[in-house]
């Protein structure tokens, strides 16, 4: 798994890092500052499902994309009728 760079313009693709396939990604007004200072974001690629976890590099704010594992949903308590 590498990180691949993808800008966030309107003339270039956000591409998924496993299937190639091209990504809606919109920069977040509020975005999530990680523990090491950078802009992160979490997507599922719809085309093949891959849970993927990237950053903004603040030296040309192209974004980098790496898949992750996915999140865990959690879990309901099964509960007896």
């Amino acid at each position: 798994m590498c990180n691949e760079s993808a800008t966030t313009s309107a003339h270039d693709a956000v591409l998924c890092p496993s299937c190639h396939s091209r990504l809606s990604f919109h920069r977040s007004p509020t975005p999530d500052i990680d523990a090491c200072g950078f802009e992160s974001y979490r997507l599922d690629c719809r085309e093949c499902g891959a849970a993927l976890a990237g950053i903004v590099d603040p030296a040309d704010e192209a974004l980098l994309l790496t898949e992750c594992e996915p999140q865990l949903k959690a879990a309901l308590p099964h509960m007896a009728v």
